[in-house]
């Protein structure tokens, strides 16, 4: 029989800050000076262009026909067409930056991310016209970026990974707080939540995939108009955490072995 092939282990310190991503890309500097918002017809036929002809075909036919990514509960967002609402997902994996996309058709959607994504030399105005609006690195650029995620709001969708960093097929559900709900509470609108589950390769060409894919989308949540902000913010966390918690049960396939630093020496000498 062949041999059994061993899992890649990831020993970690910190749930909330450690980052596997494994890109080593140096961040650049995201402040004032930060172009988020561009008014250049050309640019915004460009970036339809990249959108919409060029990227969506290659990106759905990988996720749908090749890594055969099977979404339940999608329907959800159908009556929610012509509102913009907000995403909300568990942070695993390069194909995150393509999963909304599929969830949010045909209403465009736009990505919160780190300064990494629009720091590749030559790539900024391409990750941008795909969606990626970045996190800024100081605070004078605040007041930019959330200028940015207003304008963004009244014609996009937008996703936020409130675990911020990349676990890379992760099974479980890590700690996250709740500031990235106030944007869905500043603007009373839906929030939804998915969760991407990993089992083991089956079915065509699962020799090419190292798990198959279920992402699981709930139905709407709403910002509590009866509490303060705060409490909102909280109370839409939390259902969007208890959501994940639930669907994690089926996330039951581990390609990657997760351990805390501290059971390191440990684990090593019982291999």
């Amino acid at each position: 029989m062949p041999k059994e092939k061993r899992k890649k282990v990831f020993y970690y310190n910190d749930e909330i800050n450690d980052d596997f991503a494994g890109t080593s890309i140096r961040p650049c500097i995201v402040d004032e000076h930060f172009k988020y918002l561009h008014q250049s017809r050309i640019w915004n036929l460009c970036a339809f262009l990249v959108y919409y002809i060029i990227a969506f075909p290659l990106v759905w036919v990988f996720e749908r026909v090749i890594l055969r990514v099977r979404f339940v509960n999608k329907k959800a967002v159908k009556e929610f067409r012509d509102t913009p609402y907000f995403l909300y997902g568990n942070h695993t994996g390069w194909i995150d930056a393509f999963t909304p996309n599929l969830i949010s058709l045909p209403r465009r959607n736009r990505i919160i991310v780190a300064a990494d994504t629009v720091s590749i030399k030559g790539l900024k105005n391409i990750t941008q016209m795909l969606g990626a609006v970045p996190v800024p690195t100081n605070l004078k650029g605040m007041k930019n970026f959330a200028r940015a995620v207003d304008f963004h709001h009244q014609r996009c969708n937008i996703t936020i990974y409130p675990e911020a960093h990349i676990w890379p097929y992760y099974t479980g559900v890590r700690p996250f707080s709740d500031v990235s709900f106030s944007y869905a509470v500043k603007h009373k609108c839906p929030v939804f939540a998915f969760f991407t589950a990993y089992t083991a390769p089956k079915g065509f060409l699962s020799h090419f995939r190292k798990a198959n894919i279920t992402v699981y989308v709930s139905d709407a949540f709403f910002p509590d108009e009866g509490l303060s902000d705060r409490e909102a913010r909280k109370d839409l966390r939390d259902k969007v955490y208890r959501f994940m918690l639930e669907k994690s049960k089926f996330s039951d396939y581990a390609v990657i072995e997760y351990i805390p630093k501290d059971q390191q020496q440990h684990s090593t000498a019982s291999l």
